[in-house]
């Protein structure tokens, strides 16, 4: 479910569907559904929002108006996105604050020693 390309296209802000709500619905709620897409939606909040979108727009809303079908490029996009947002979690690295440990024929233990100063 797209809501925020629909009020979009029937040029209506989000403030005026929490508006139209009259505190069905948490303000929050509506602003998330309206910037994002949603995974998963509880059936009355769906009702909710179909109700106040009717009267805003004077002409019965379904569901299937809200509902948006993605071609290759769209779905291309939305992976994309998902994986901009998953990023910094999995590319994430230690930083440590000493040089890296060089690969050689030392052992780690004769590594570490040398990089203390001192025998182990």
């Amino acid at each position: 479910m797209n809501l925020g390309a629909f009020l979009e296209r029937q040029n209506i802000s989000a403030y005026r569907l929490v508006k139209a709500t009259e505190g069905r619905l948490a303000a929050a709620t509506v602003y998330g559904l309206a910037s994002r897409p949603a995974q998963r939606i509880d059936l009355e909040t769906v009702s909710t929002v179909l109700e106040a979108l009717s009267e805003l727009t004077g002409t019965p809303v379904q569901m299937q108006d809200m509902l948006e079908t993605l071609d290759a490029a769209g779905q291309q996009r939305r992976q994309e996105a998902r994986n901009r947002i998953a990023a910094p979690r999995r590319q994430a690295k230690f930083q440590g604050s000493s040089p890296p440990v060089q690969e050689g024929e030392w052992s780690v233990t004769d590594q570490l020693s040398e990089q203390r100063g001192r025998d182990l």
